[in-house]
Formats: C-alpha cells, sequence, structure tokens
C-alpha cells in the first residue's frame, strides 16, 4: 500500500502545482496592462505625402461625337442607319464605335471584338485587330454587313482612306467571299 499512496501523493502534488500555476499566470496577466503604442509626433517626410493629381474631365456635350451605324437591309440592298454617339471617356473612339457597330449584327458572335484600331498615318490606312471569336464563318448577306459596316464606320475619321483587317495580329484573308488580303477603301458614311 505504500507505494500506492505515494503515486497518488505525486498525483495530486502535480495537479496542485498546475493549478497554482494557472492561478498565478492568470492573476498575473488580469492585472498587467498592455503598453501603449507609443505616439509618433514626427511630422510626414516630403517623399510620403502623395502628391495632388488635377483630373480635367470633359462633360459628354463637349467631347467629340462619332456616328454610330445600324445595318437596314431593303431586300437585298444595305443601307445604314446612322446616328451621333458619345463615346465613353478614355476609349478609343474608333474601336469603340466599331464594337458597337458589331453589335447591331446578328451573325457576329456576342463575344468577338476590336482589340485595337491604329492608324498608318502615311497611307492613310487604318488596321482593326479583332479577337479571334470574329472569325465565326459568314453568309454572303451577313459578310456583306460586317465588312462594308466596318468600311463605312471607319471612313467617318479624316485620317482614314481605307481598311486593314486584321485577327489577333495577322491578316485575315476572308471571312467567307471577300478577299481582305489587301487593305479595303472606306466607304462613304450616308447622309441624313
Amino acid at each position: 500500500m505504500g507505494k500506492r499512496t505515494n503515486r497518488n501523493g505525486l498525483a495530486i502534488a502535480i495537479i496542485a502545482i498546475g493549478t497554482i500555476s494557472l492561478a498565478g499566470l492568470g492573476i498575473y496577466t488580469s492585472n498587467s496592462k498592455a503598453s501603449p503604442k507609443p505616439v509618433d509626433n514626427t511630422p510626414p517626410v516630403a517623399s510620403q505625402q502623395k502628391p495632388a493629381v488635377e483630373v480635367e474631365v470633359t462633360p459628354d456635350s463637349e467631347r467629340d461625337q462619332v456616328t454610330a451605324l445600324t445595318p437596314n437591309f431593303n431586300g437585298d440592298e444595305l443601307k445604314f442607319d446612322a446616328s451621333k454617339v458619345t463615346p465613353p471617356a478614355g476609349v478609343d473612339p474608333k474601336a469603340w464605335v466599331v464594337n458597337e457597330y458589331l453589335r447591331t449584327l446578328n451573325a457576329v458572335p456576342e463575344d468577338a471584338k476590336v482589340l485595337s484600331c491604329t492608324i498608318d498615318d502615311s497611307t492613310k490606312t487604318a488596321t482593326v485587330d479583332f479577337s479571334k471569336e470574329i472569325e465565326a464563318g459568314y453568309g454572303t448577306s451577313d459578310e456583306m454587313a460586317l465588312v462594308n459596316g466596318v468600311l463605312t464606320v471607319m471612313s467617318q475619321f479624316p485620317n482614314v482612306d481605307a481598311v486593314k483587317f486584321t485577327v489577333e495580329g495577322k491578316t485575315i484573308e476572308t471571312f467567307g467571299n471577300i478577299d481582305l488580303t489587301d487593305p479595303q477603301p472606306a466607304l462613304k458614311m450616308p447622309s441624313n
């Protein structure tokens, strides 16, 4: 029985020491206060200050407007309804207005869009670069509406006499039947 008493006494002693230690730790933490964060009274260094940036926003009524087109077939004849619109601030008006035109064409996939529109001033040739989704395969009237619409939309810009069609930087040979390997002459914008 002596060994059993020693074991029980040892266990009770360990439990008592643990309880006392935990109680002491609890009392210590409840009585100690967190040290306050030191206050930094030094003025900010000039390099830390952000410079004031002035942004000039031109109201829509004062920004340049472009002519948006909507195709209108009268039998086999393609005509366009034109309306003046103001592109959103900060976008390329040429790419934006061609994208607006693409949205009017049911045959053009919804994801197809103009990636960029650049102009070679020496040749007055605009390169309209489309996303790969434009390559959907078109019937004759759909291809005519697509190509002639882009050629007509681009004619409103004074430094554009011809348009080159590319897909992600590569020349488009055709959308169906029209040979597009060379720049195509811009078509006259309809008058309202």
